[in-house]
């Protein structure tokens, strides 16, 4: 049975306006790890790169683009991302956000709280679907 999985995507559009809207991909059950029994699994994505990522707990990214099209995993902490449409989302400790914004007015990224935030960054090519 296909279940979808929610995600956040950010991304610009023609004008360079950033926005972000609730996204999903399906995943099924699948034999992963045998003999374990079966767990939903997404369909396979190619990837360039991966970082670790870890903000302090005072860190405001400022507006910027990302580097890349990549997938953001958060792992501890809290963060809100705000786009230049003016919408706003909280990313936390299980959160999945693809960032596609990688031209136009950015994104701006703030920690909050006082903890530190780690996130995991896997990079993916331009002509991969992501989802």
């Amino acid at each position: 049975m296909r279940r979808p999985l929610e995600y956040i995507r950010v991304f610009a559009d023609a004008a360079g306006e950033s926005h972000l809207e609730t996204a999903t991909m399906t995943v099924q059950p699948e034999q992963f790890a045998p003999p374990a029994p079966p767990l939903d699994v997404s369909a396979m994505s190619r990837a360039t790169g991966w970082n670790l990522l870890r903000f302090a707990p005072d860190w405001v990214g400022g507006w910027h683009c990302t580097p890349s099209r990549q997938w953001m995993f958060v792992m501890a902490g809290e963060a809100t991302v705000r786009t230049s449409d003016g919408s706003q989302c909280d990313l936390r400790a299980g959160s999945i956000c693809l960032l596609e914004d990688t031209r136009g007015k950015g994104h701006l990224t703030t920690i909050i709280g006082s903890h530190e935030v780690l996130m995991v960054a896997v990079h993916i090519p331009d002509d991969d679907p992501a989802a």
